[in-house]
């Protein structure tokens, strides 16, 4: 009987080869996935994609929308810099084809993140202290291909807006502490992952640009369409001790920003009025480095300031609220620690609680509702702020800066890497 099952099971493959592949259990073919960025070979100023920079990756079938019959859905892929691939972090996340042959299209977006509700990203560029989190990228130029495709290649296309200055002082000075300032923008939108299309929200507020540890570079990532005719910038130094402003209207005569667009500046600080001086349109490809040149004229009038930055820190009670923005600072008393727990509020500076403080916006709180979890690993953080080596610091007003996101599954902080004792 064995032999006749045998004899059997040899007849039908024999004949399968003769006609259509019989696919073994467990081998399914796989994608191999690869990125590039549209009219450009580099994502930020300078550099390429960089070991462990993550896209969100869907598979859906061939004409048909976007939506939860989708078989894959914001899977992980990761930038391995050895390979120059994109790969899953294990075999259950890797995305393979279909079985039956199904033609299938591929949607791509970066940087990931986890959950997406209803194929829906939220956008909010208040905070620009890390500009690849805000750089906006979307792929869906991979379609109608299966498993004879496996090689998947990913074109991306910037959907944001780029403005970038090499700012100096007309003296040479070094500057320290630079802020630079852009009023009276949108920040606030979102991009559906369906149709690629982009909505903003029509209300504006002041952006802190990203700047450069020597205060030379400043970069901001915003929305494409604003019109920044009535808005202004501004270079704030120190603690706001000197201020230089410049309208926009002077800068941006071609109409609002483009999509895909990266606009170039060379910014003089000048203590003297001296009129605006260009030397190309400013409407440049993300890659170049053609730029505008201007001068902005030092002022006597007061500068914006950006709630949550060192001029004006969140209280405890401000960032329970405000969680989920990066490289803000706030300020509060160091009321006690966190033992392990939320539960486990501890004022022992004998102990070993040397990770995190409690801060609360009153001297001696003992409401953990009104306090401010603070994790820090680094070192020189954990031996200044610990409660336990430094006994003294309980009721001390400190300024930290970090990134306010969950720490013991209540609003916190985490990521800390600065901090400033104000008594």
């Amino acid at each position: 009987m064995k032999w006749r099952l045998f004899l059997l099971m040899t007849g039908v493959l024999l004949s399968a080869c003769e006609g259509e592949e019989i696919v073994p259990a467990g081998g399914r073919k796989a994608i191999r996935l690869t990125a590039e960025i549209e009219g450009m070979r580099t994502r930020l100023s300078g550099s390429t994609w960089e070991k462990g920079d993550a896209i969100g990756v869907y598979m859906k079938r061939t004409g048909a929308s976007l939506d939860s019959s989708a078989p894959e859905q914001n899977v992980k892929y990761s930038y391995n810099a050895e390979t120059g691939v994109f790969e899953p972090k294990d075999e259950k996340g890797t995305i393979y084809f279909p079985f039956t042959g199904d033609r299938v299209d591929f949607i791509g977006y970066y940087p990931y993140r986890d959950p997406v509700n209803d194929f829906t990203l939220p956008i909010d560029l208040s905070i620009q202290s890390k500009q690849s989190a805000l750089d906006l990228m979307y792929a869906d130029n991979v379609k109608d291909v299966n498993e004879e495709q496996a090689n998947v290649r990913m074109i991306f296309s910037h959907k944001l807006s780029k403005i970038v200055m090499q700012v100096e002082h007309y003296r040479g000075i070094e500057l320290e502490d630079l802020s630079v300032i852009i009023t009276s923008v949108p920040v606030t939108g979102s991009f559906d992952l369906k149709s690629g299309n982009l909505t903003v929200d029509p209300a504006t507020s002041d952006v802190a640009c990203c700047v450069n540890k020597d205060c030379t570079l400043a970069e901001a990532i915003l929305m494409p369409g604003t019109d920044l005719s009535g808005s202004e910038l501004w270079f704030v130094t120190g603690e706001g001790s000197e201020a230089y402003k410049v309208d926009l209207d002077t800068l941006f005569t071609t109409g609002s920003l483009s999509p895909s667009t990266q606009y170039t500046f060379a910014a003089t600080l000048f203590t003297d009025e001296v009129k605006v001086v260009t030397d190309s349109t400013g409407i440049i490809p993300w890659n170049s480095l053609d730029s505008v040149t201007f001068t902005a004229n030092r002022t006597t009038d007061a500068p914006p300031v950006i709630k949550g930055s060192k001029r004006d820190p969140y209280t405890v009670a401000q960032a329970i609220n405000n969680q989920d923005k990066q490289d803000v600072w706030a300020i509060g008393y160091i009321v006690g620690a966190f033992d392990g727990s939320i539960n486990k509020f501890v004022t022992d500076t004998t102990g070993q609680v040397k990770t995190n403080i409690a801060l609360s916006d009153n001297r001696g709180e003992t409401d953990v509702t009104r306090m401010l979890p603070v994790n820090f690993t680094s070192a020189s953080l954990k031996n200044a702020l610990n409660i336990c080596d430094n006994p003294l610091n309980i009721n001390r007003l400190v300024m930290i800066r970090g990134d306010l996101e969950a720490y013991y599954s209540v609003p916190g902080m985490r990521n800390t890497t600065d901090y400033l004792f104000l008594e």
